[in-house]
């Protein structure tokens, strides 16, 4: 059966530049004679939808997912998959991309080849940025972070592409409504990866700031926190053997560590699966 193809993208306010994205992304699909259905997730950007800047000759049908509140772009792709599941069939292949530009869609392209070839999902982990620098050494440290954490290489954001068994095996996790690159990485084995550069933003500046990239930190550790008691333990058995002489000592100071990533789980996923629901069953739906 010949694949179809669904692109997923959360907005907020950012509506040139998805134009913008999708005219390139048009242009990419035009060349391979491929089509796509387009879902948009509106994150409660309160500005008015111009349809007909929406649509282009690849595009088969659109469908922007209109949120009551601010929610995100994690929580957003979360419903958004969640829409996919309910509303289409098994021969579709969801790619998962960020609106304003910075994922290149040429990615698209060459994640699309390697899940033919390979039949499994496939991320598209991230090469040279072009990004300020604070944020480039914000983001090196988080990944080093992650890997001494877990034992496990984190270097992708939301794109990528996924089949319907694997959105349906995501969905089963409550903390996709943390967030989406951990609860992928730990739920879906044998995950393919290609290496695309970071790009600038199509235009406008970036709404995400140091606060903000602190709170994805967090929200990422909550879902990785099993492997991170994990770790914590190994660690604690290396510094007795080579620093402590007290296991009481580095075992509580693991246990509060753990404890408070629970607490911090619990916080930022507001009953994570009960507020999915709730969400979901507020969403409007336009339709083109």
């Amino acid at each position: 059966m010949k694949a179809n193809f669904l692109i997923l993208t959360p907005v907020y306010r950012d509506w040139k530049n998805l134009e913008k994205l999708l005219s390139k992304i048009n242009i990419l699909f035009s060349k391979k004679k491929k089509k796509f259905d387009l879902i948009v997730v509106d994150d409660n950007s309160r500005q008015k939808i111009k349809k007909n800047k929406l649509k282009f000759s690849r595009i088969k049908r659109i469908r922007i997912i209109k949120l009551n509140e601010n929610l995100g772009s994690q929580r957003a792709i979360a419903i958004g998959l969640k829409f996919i599941q309910k509303h289409y069939s098994k021969s579709y292949n969801t790619i998962i991309i960020d609106s304003d530009g910075q994922d290149n869609p040429i990615g698209i392209l060459k994640m699309i080849k390697k899940m033919e070839k390979t039949n499994s999902p496939v991320v598209a982990s991230r090469g040279q940025r072009k990004e300020e620098r604070w944020f480039k050494f914000f983001y090196e440290v988080y990944c080093i972070l992650i890997f001494f954490l877990t034992f496990k290489k984190i270097r992708f954001g939301n794109f990528s592409i996924l089949k319907e068994t694997d959105v349906n095996k995501i969905l089963k996790d409550k903390n996709l409504w943390n967030a989406y690159p951990p609860t992928l990485a730990i739920n879906l084995k044998k995950i393919q990866s290609i290496t695309i550069d970071r790009e600038r933003r199509l235009s406008g500046k970036s709404k995400v700031n140091f606060f903000g990239l602190i709170y994805h930190a967090l929200r990422v550790f909550s879902v990785l926190k099993n492997r991170i008691l994990v770790s914590s333990l190994l660690y604690m058995i290396f510094s007795y053997n080579f620093f402590f002489n007290n296991y009481y000592t580095l075992f509580i100071l693991v246990l509060s560590f753990f404890v408070s990533l629970n607490l911090i789980n619990f916080l930022l996923s507001s009953i994570n699966k009960k507020k999915f629901v709730q969400e979901f069953k507020k969403i409007k739906v336009l339709k083109f």
